[in-house]
């Protein structure tokens, strides 16, 4: 029963950090304001969404990419929500279909794969402190 709760508990946490992200990245473009203010100019990342796509968005650096819990399990191609055994197999079986040196002959590829076996190392890393503390 200890292991359900535990496991209950950590996604309410999960889907409560998930949906933090979201208002914060709501609050980040211009909140509520820019959804009904005709006269604002709209944030950077509002045209994709059909709001300002007639006005242009003012200039301004890219926004950071923040990835959440979600981002990380389905990088990893697992259900969100896993556990730690799961996350570990999956993870071992992406790397050994991805690492660099499989790619040796073609640096392209094996560029790509550098970069992707990080990505997956990253996310494995979140995942697994998540698991272990509690904390995203």
């Amino acid at each position: 029963m200890n292991q359900f709760k535990d496991r209950l508990l950590r996604s309410v946490r999960a889907n409560l950090n998930h949906l933090l992200d979201q208002v914060k990245d709501f609050e980040e473009r211009g909140g509520i304001k820019h959804v009904f203010d005709d006269d604002a100019e709209p944030a950077e990342g509002w045209e994709d969404i059909g709001l300002g796509a007639s006005r242009s968005a003012p200039p301004g650096p890219q926004p950071s990419v923040n990835k959440t819990l979600h981002d990380y399990y389905a990088n990893l191609e697992v259900p969100f929500g896993s556990d730690l055994p799961t996350v570990k197999a999956a993870y071992r079986r992406l790397m050994r279909n991805y690492h660099p040196d499989k790619f040796a002959n073609d640096p392209q590829m094996e560029s790509k794969a550098t970069e992707l076996s990080q990505e997956l190392a990253h996310a494995y890393q979140r995942i697994e402190s998540y698991l272990k503390t509690g904390r995203f």
